[in-house]
């Protein structure tokens, strides 16, 4: 069967889908992402991902257009729990990387060379050793926000501030929110001024049995019905993501659409107000995050058995027009 016969009686964003693996996979094999792509890159590194390898996944450094691609270190790991920030704040070439590797939460620092775009890789820090929750990296790097389960029973947001090599400041974790007893946080992020923080919430058993989207407003701030931006009709989360870029607060997430397959469709919202904005139905991710004003996503396209697939293409999509790119394949990007 030929391409032409193929994207006949299948959609067309998955055509364009198969159609970049195919071209990725040439490129692996002729040293795709080598010394040519990199020199010519312009905004690297721009963003983090993963990749799976065996038992373990793979983090890479990609510029913004997913050509110029650097290998950061593989590692034991949950996927979906990568943060990246670049340049570290008070340097311009150190990057940090800090991801979940359950139980711990882990991270590396990086340099990169300007010219050549090769990075120099420092060693694995251990930030906490036992909580293994959710994550938020500050945009300079320079605190990290994690959920923590309390032995006694609730949850609470830490904050704990990283010295410019990545290591943890003793006496510097404070918690930034106390969750209310029988309640649960997962996703969370915090904008750039560090003064909202955005997160996936479900209510007191009982009272609500589907995630709502929720900002507190930090330090100490507490969920309140005005708080609540909106929420999916089902009990998948919404996994949340602040536009560090933007002064009005704009957030990315997800949103189970009425059809195809339940697919994620794309949505974001602005000024801390409950009117969310959805781009062009096609307009299909999940995990989102923000690059120069665009949203990245793990790439999710509706099948022919009337479900939902993941593609293992890193997307690009405009929040105004909805229109995708694909950048690269890979999972979870985390954009500066």
């Amino acid at each position: 069967m030929n391409n032409r016969t193929v994207c006949t009686s299948i959609t067309a964003t998955l055509c364009a889908t198969l159609a970049f693996a195919s071209t990725q996979a040439i490129a692996a094999k002729s040293g795709g992402g080598g010394s040519t792509a990199c020199t010519a890159a312009v905004d690297f590194p721009a963003f983090a991902y993963w990749k799976p390898g065996g038992k373990t996944m793979e983090i890479l450094v990609a510029d913004a257009t997913g050509k110029c691609v650097r290998s950061v270190i593989s590692s034991s790991g949950t996927g979906g729990t990568i943060q990246f920030s670049y340049p570290v704040s008070g340097t311009t070439n150190r990057g940090r990387v800090v991801w979940v590797a359950a139980p711990a939460v882990v991270s590396v620092d990086f340099t990169v060379d300007d010219l050549t775009k090769q990075i120099t890789v420092f060693a694995k820090k251990t930030i906490y050793s036992g909580t293994g929750g959710f994550i938020s990296l500050s945009k300079n790097g320079n605190a990290l926000y994690s959920t923590r389960y309390l032995s006694a029973g609730g949850l609470v947001i830490d904050r704990l501030e990283l010295d410019a090599v990545g290591e943890p400041i003793p006496n510097t974790t404070s918690a930034v929110f106390v969750a209310p007893d029988g309640s649960n946080v997962q996703t969370i992020s915090v904008n750039s001024a560090e003064t909202v923080l955005f997160a996936d919430y479900k209510p007191i058993s009982g009272a609500s049995p589907i995630y709502q989207l929720v900002y507190v407003l930090l330090p100490g701030g507490s969920i309140t019905a005005t708080s609540v931006l909106d929420f999916n009709n089902s009990s998948r989360e919404l996994n949340p993501a602040v536009d560090p870029w933007s002064l009005s607060n704009r957030v990315a997430y997800q949103r189970v659409a009425a059809t195809a397959g339940s697919c994620d469709l794309l949505v974001t919202s602005s000024d801390l107000d409950p009117a969310p904005v959805y781009p062009l139905q096609s307009a299909y991710g999940m995990k989102p995050t923000w690059l120069k004003g665009k949203i990245l996503a793990d790439g999710r396209v509706a099948s022919t058995r009337n479900g939902c697939d993941y593609t293992g293409i890193i997307m690009e999509t405009d929040p105004v027009s909805g229109v995708q790119t694909a950048l690269t394949s890979g999972y979870d990007p985390d954009g500066k």
